[in-house]
């Protein structure tokens, strides 16, 4: 972590400060020198940020850099906020004739932090020093310390095929469907991949598979082989050789790697052979392998074992990775009684008072298999009493971490194996509550407001954060809780033991703190991010380290701690109610990302002009009015998201220009509204939602949108009102507002997502539609005409949702080649449809279907027959016997059938 702070503090320096506030030669001078010595020691850093768990003078070493980047940016930070308040006050250096103290001033501050930087060169030559005397100074060439503490920890986690594996819990279903997979699943050869985080049990499964005797009994040649994080081919090539050809040392050491490689290839070529290879973390290491197994079309398998998805994939993209979940509750406390009580029928003499508390010793556990049987083996040595199994619950973090070589060492595994930019991202995760199920936009936009996200080209900083959020997941370090209908990860949540981790890390690097409020103790003195859990601590110190502050369940007011804090980069307001907010918060100029969402705030004061620095404003479930206009001074805004329980008029002055903005959500256009020489000057958007009267402005609105072409999502909602309660049968109370004519889209190249909520007059032609338009969704269009006829022609369209009163048409077909990408479907709430006719061949990639409320609804001529891809099916509020028809094919694993509730 050392390494990506001093990255960041060098990237501050020679962008942002040297810009905007050093202007004074001899301080210049000095930060220049600093950012000079960062650099080389900058060298030193990513070998020893991975040797300091082994060596404690490496440890203190990058610690003292650590500290003394932190420092060095609180001095310049600390500059730029003094000064900005002088300028606040008209104390600038062009009025030094009328007061001569103005400079006087001025020059008082810069020979102060003078002085402060001073200090800190001095600290650096001392570091730059220490290192020969703590013998740092080979770090980088030898890695030797680096190798001997993965090594033991790869020795720890290293798995061997024979080794006994008794208390098997909850993979009986696992087993034989992929027992099935290994031995009936066709003759090509395949790689059949377990993926899944670190102690979940991938392992475990696939030496259970291994050992079955139905395997032993199909395959000619078995062989098992540890790839591991840092795999050497040499030693692989030589064990499988051991293996399978049963050659000793002395012929091994004869043969050249590409001798091994033919040996092997030609011997199992004869053969229908299984081989596992676990704990795989590299494509290459698949590619340096693959060779080796011919495929002879006679049933071979490969079994992977690994943490990352995208491996998986790679190594054989038509055969679908298994994913291994945790543990449900039954089955953790299973897992847990044999292990607490081995050598006989656990379940059977268990003690009265231990089922409660195994259930809450498991909770704590999540699931994860790897833990429980840590926890497990340690009552197993305590003496079962109640009293003794309440200290182990009352101490299950602690526990889980006091003894290294079994679980948390194995998922340090995992987080030392991150690129140094994942790191501080996945760290992060630690500020959120436990079981918090995180918005994945929040996360993805709180890392580039941190400076986490590095630029990569030209691409949105936004882009890069999602592909960071993607990686994550693949590596197993978090868990996607909720994905949006085009696949997209909408929440994430992380594993309580892997959270425990983040956390433990973090506070190492001083990197983030958490205080409850119901808790006495006291944040790190040097913690750069704070959250608040639970209510305001009784007491709370001002701190010039904190960057980040973010508040969780807080029910009362935080006006006065705001002022404690003056250096912010990061506010999280969310849910904190306020009626209004202090005027103070205009000093934070370093302000990046605030967030005031759910606060129901109902005014912002001027001040927020001040937030130069502003890159994201969260607005959304606010009752803010009216809209100040020095929001559109901030000229590095690019997300502001406005509210949609209030109708939220913008208004931007004839001399507005937000260059940056790209995002622009809960806009209400009425009848005084300014899109002409306002609104449209606002160019370069990428994603835009607007609500209201739209067709009071078509003309301005169409020509507007017409010129955003970089525009990736449109959503547009005519406003709609319902002057009765709306039956099921008809529509007469609600007021039809129609909107804008429709727009010719053929050039917007880049809008992948449109949302139309309105009436409209017809459909348009499908050449007016985006042409990579992939996801589309309709409501109160009450359109009269089939839409599946225009629309099944779109050729990328991938999610589509007729929702309320989106067709008023009592019939659907979808025709046979029509829809050829389509893979999610909603109909919601058609109430007046009757007839859904599905030809063979229609929506030939169809996998998702959601049908709710639609009464009247029969699917001709064959029901969802003809749907072959169909795997998940969801009803809501639907006739019985419709329920009856989608039930037909469920024993042929055909679909999995939810029931939801109507959104």
């Amino acid at each position: 972590m050392a390494e990506f702070i001093v990255s960041l503090l060098i990237e501050k320096i020679a962008t942002q400060l040297m810009e905007e506030a050093i202007s004074f030669s001899t301080v210049r001078n000095q930060i220049e020198w600093i950012e000079g010595e960062l650099k080389r020691m900058q060298c030193f850093l990513k070998d020893a940020d991975a040797q300091q768990d082994s060596d404690e003078r490496v440890r203190n070493w990058v610690a003292d850099v650590r500290d003394v980047a932190y420092d060095t940016e609180d001095v310049i930070d600390s500059y730029i906020f003094k000064m900005a308040q002088k300028r606040e006050k008209g104390l600038i250096r062009a009025l030094f004739k009328r007061y001569p103290f103005v400079f006087f001033d001025e020059f008082s501050a810069r020979r102060k932090v003078n002085k402060q930087i001073s200090r800190i060169k001095m600290r650096i030559h001392d570091i730059s020093s220490s290192r020969s005397t703590y013998g740092v100074k080979n770090i980088g060439r030898d890695g030797e310390g680096t190798s001997f503490a993965v090594d033991c920890l790869r020795e720890k986690r290293r798995s061997y095929p024979h080794t006994s594996e008794e208390d098997i819990v909850g993979l009986g279903e696992d087993m034989m469907i992929l027992g099935n997979r290994v031995i009936h699943g066709g003759l090509q050869r395949s790689v059949i991949s377990i993926i899944g985080m670190a102690g979940l049990g991938k392992t475990t499964l696939a030496k259970k598979i291994y050992q079955s005797s139905d395997v032993k009994k199909h395959f000619d040649c078995c062989a098992w082989a540890y790839v591991s994080q840092e795999y050497r081919k040499w030693e692989i090539l030589q064990d499988l050789c051991k293996k399978v050809l049963g050659l000793g040392k002395a012929d091994l050491d004869k043969m050249h790697l590409e001798d091994m490689k033919e040996e092997l290839s030609n011997f199992l070529q004869e053969r229908r052979f299984i081989i596992v290879l676990d704990d795989i973390w590299e494509k290459e290491a698949w590619d340096d392998l693959k060779a080796v197994f011919p495929d002879a079309k006679n049933g071979s398998r490969i079994i992977f074992t690994t943490r990352f998805k995208d491996v998986a994939v790679y190594a054989d993209p038509g055969s679908p990775p298994y994913e291994l979940c945790l543990l449900n509750e039954e089955d953790s406390c299973e897992l847990l009684f044999k292990k607490a009580f081995p050598g006989g029928n656990a379940m059977s003499s268990l003690p009265p008072w231990s089922r409660e508390l195994g259930k809450q010793i498991v909770k704590k556990c999540g699931g994860l298999p790897l833990a429980i049987v840590v926890l497990g083996g340690l009552l197993s040595s305590k003496e079962a009493t109640y009293s003794e199994w309440l200290k182990v619950l009352q101490s299950v973090q602690w526990q889980l971490n006091l003894n290294p070589a079994k679980c948390m060492d194995i998922l340090k595994l995992s987080y030392q194996d991150l690129p140094y930019y994942l790191k501080p991202c996945f760290l992060y995760i630690g500020l959120f509550p436990e079981d918090f199920e995180i918005a994945a936009r929040k996360l993805m936009l709180l890392w580039v407001a941190e400076g986490f996200v590095q630029p990569r080209g030209i691409e949105p900083l936004q882009d890069v954060a999602e592909d960071y959020l993607e990686e994550l997941v693949g590596r197993s370090m978090v868990e996607p809780a909720s994905r949006k209908s085009n696949g997209k990860i909408k929440t994430i949540r992380v594993h309580d033991l892997l959270r425990e981790l983040a956390i433990s890390k973090a506070k190492e690097d001083q990197f983030l703190d958490i205080v409850r409020g119901d808790s006495n103790a006291r944040f790190l003195a040097k913690a750069r991010r704070l959250a608040i859990h639970f209510g305001i601590p009784s007491q709370t110190r001002k701190s010039s380290r904190v960057r980040s502050l973010l508040f969780f369940d807080i029910s009362e007011p935080v006006g006065s701690i705001l002022e404690e804090y003056k250096l912010l980069q990061v506010l999280d307001l969310e849910g904190v109610y306020m009626a209004l907010i202090d005027s103070s918060i205009g000093n934070l100029i370093h302000l990046r990302y605030l967030d005031l969402r759910k606060t129901w705030l109902k005014k912002l004061p001027s001040s927020m002009g001040n937030l130069f620095n502003l890159q994201s404003l969260d607005l959304s479930s606010t009752l803010v009015d009216p809209i100040p206009l020095v929001i559109w001074k901030m000229q590095q805004l690019k997300h502001v998201y406005f509210s949609e329980f209030r109708e939220m008029v913008v208004n931007p002055p004839a001399d507005a220009s937000l260059p940056n903005l790209q995002t622009l959500l809960g806009i209400c256009i009425c009848e005084t509204s300014y899109v002409e020489q306002g609104l449209d000057k606002l160019s370069n958007l990428r994603e835009l939602g607007l609500h209201g009267d739209l067709i009071l402005h078509e003309e301005a609105l169409c020509k507007w949108i017409y010129n955003l072409k970089g525009l990736q999502c449109l959503k547009m909602q005519s406003r709609i009102t319902h002057t009765l309660d709306v039956t099921r049968t008809g529509y007469d109370g609600i007021t039809k507002t129609t909107l804008p004519m429709f727009i010719d889209f053929s050039n917007h190249i880049h809008l992948y997502k449109l949302h139309l909520t309105g009436f409209l007059r017809q459909l348009s032609d499908v050449q007016n539609f985006p042409p990579n338009l992939t996801e589309l969704s309709l409501q109160y269009c009450f359109l009269t005409e089939d839409p599946l006829k225009e629309l099944e022609k779109l050729p990328n369209l991938r999610v589509l949702k007729l929702k309320q009163s989106s067709y008023l048409g009592k019939e659907m077909v979808s025709s046979s080649g029509g829809f050829s990408q389509l893979q999610f479907l909603k109909l919601s709430n058609l109430c007046y449809l009757e007839r859904w006719r599905i030809e063979e061949g229609a929506m030939c990639n169809l996998r998702r279907l959601e049908i709710i409320e639609c009464m009247r609804l029969k699917i001709v001529p064959s029901g969802l027959w003809p749907l072959t891809t169909l795997s998940n099916l969801k009803l809501g509020y639907m006739p019985f016997d419709f329920d009856l028809m989608a039930q037909d094919r469920r024993g042929e694993n055909w679909y999995k059938l939810e029931h939801v509730l109507p959104m």
